[in-house]
């Protein structure tokens, strides 16, 4: 139905995208949010406004999922009707934080006044005991042929924005700081295309680095998830701007 996208933009919270040599292929804008105080897992209210004032929009690359509660950030500026599809291995909707974290940012995403539902793809079956709002619909992977159509069926909107943290993946396809998901990024990618091709997408991030070490060059657990997310950020950005704006596909 339609996409939004302006190339691609890399928030610098941690030198996490440096190694990652093949995404500089795409038209891009590197926001640096390293010299930023207080943003790692919880941010406060004067570091929200910092980032807030220096996002720009595109696809947008978030770093770690120590920071995905920016996507609340991107949400911000929706002024229509619309559904947050978001695969995650966790449902970031734990309640009670005063201040913002990478916990808790649906719970206040929630407040916004477009938006209509969350639909979580990937949390574990336990994220079903959690109190979670009436406006949330959680749907476990289940690689079944008929489970792109229940994703579908449970988005009420024309337009949706997508949040994508890699944690939800299997561990073949990326490494996270996080507990890892199930889902093979063959499958996400297929849900991806499904969304960009009856949604009018608002936005795109993407999530789930692994955070750089001092020695990560030594490192081989390093060394293995700078190769696997760099190649599942990759797939996901090629996806998208195939349907959003073929011209910012790299040659």
């Amino acid at each position: 139905m339609g996409v939004q996208g302006n190339g691609v933009t890399m928030l610098n919270f941690d030198g996490v995208y440096r190694p990652q040599k093949r995404l500089f292929q795409f038209p891009h804008e590197w926001v640096d949010l390293a010299d930023v105080p207080e943003t790692n897992l919880y941010c406060s209210e004067a570091a929200l406004a910092e980032i807030e004032r220096r996002r720009k929009r595109g696809a947008v690359l978030i770093g770690s999922g120590n920071y995905h509660y920016v996507t609340y950030l991107l949400l911000k500026e929706i002024n229509e009707p619309f559904t947050l599809v978001l695969f995650d291995r966790h449902t970031d909707a734990e309640g009670g934080d005063d201040v913002i974290s990478c916990g808790s940012w649906v719970s206040y995403a929630l407040k916004h006044p477009r938006l209509q539902k969350v639909v979580i793809v990937g949390p574990t079956a336990s994220s079903h005991q959690l109190r979670l709002s009436p406006n949330m619909t959680v749907l476990p992977f289940d690689d079944h042929d008929e489970w792109p159509k229940a994703l579908i069926e449970a988005i009420p909107t024309g337009s949706i924005y997508i949040s994508i943290d890699k944690d939800a993946l299997r561990r073949e396809d990326a490494v996270t700081n996080w507990d890892q998901g199930v889902i093979p990024l063959s499958q996400l990618l297929a849900c991806l295309r499904l969304l960009l091709f009856h949604k009018k997408v608002l936005g795109v991030d993407i999530c789930g680095e692994y955070p750089p070490s001092a020695v990560d060059m030594f490192d081989p657990l390093c060394r293995e998830a700078r190769g696997k997310n760099e190649q599942a950020n990759m797939a996901i950005l090629e996806t998208y701007f195939h349907y959003a704006a073929p011209h910012l596909r790299p040659a």
